[in-house]
């Protein structure tokens, strides 16, 4: 098999297990506690963000889209909160693995990498969030739902803090944990 064909199938299995540990870890939060739980430490969004950061735009995005889609057949989210969360995820997965594509000229050192890994999730996590206020407000208009105060978005992202920093603690050290990991496998 050709260089490009074993990586090829090394991102596709990886971002098998990506949906797959988004999807469960959702189930797992939802199941224990109530949908509070949910929105306060955002586990579908950790696999995400580490598919746009480690496996690129295409992946990053298609599994930020599908994961919340996927995740409602088993009852959360709930109609229209799924479709806008997959807009939301998709874009965090694909302005995710676009900022690191943008900076990775600049990574020449690991501590050069890890640089560009945060900021690349933070800025992910603002046009996410972007994307989000876009996105209610759009539904909000197209099936006649009462609009939530742009203080709302706000609200949501302080509800959301503690999986914040748990994303911002834990994404990075798995992202460089797979590309250990895939600098083995391609050798």
């Amino acid at each position: 098999m050709s260089t490009n064909g074993r990586n090829q199938v090394y991102k596709l299995t990886i971002g098998g297990l990506l949906l797959a540990v988004g999807i469960i870890i959702s189930r797992v939060f939802h199941v224990f506690g109530d949908p509070s739980i949910g929105k306060m430490f955002q586990p579908m969004h950790i696999s995400v963000f580490i598919a746009g950061l480690y496996l690129g735009i295409y992946y990053g995005s298609l599994i930020g889209f599908l994961t919340p889609l996927i995740s409602s057949l088993f009852g959360m989210p709930m109609f229209p909160f799924n479709i806008i969360m997959a807009l939301e995820l998709g874009a965090y997965g694909l302005f995710a693995g676009l900022f690191v594509c943008i900076f990775r000229r600049f990574s020449k050192t690991r501590a050069a990498k890890l640089i560009i890994v945060y900021i690349s999730l933070i800025l992910s996590m603002i046009m996410g969030r972007i994307i989000y206020a876009l996105a209610l407000f759009v539904m909000a208009k197209f099936f006649g739902m009462d609009l939530p105060a742009p203080e709302s978005i706000i609200a949501s992202t302080i509800v959301g803090l503690p999986g914040i920093i748990i994303q911002l603690a834990l994404v990075p050290v798995l992202v460089f944990a797979l590309y250990k990991a895939g600098e083995r496998y391609n050798n």
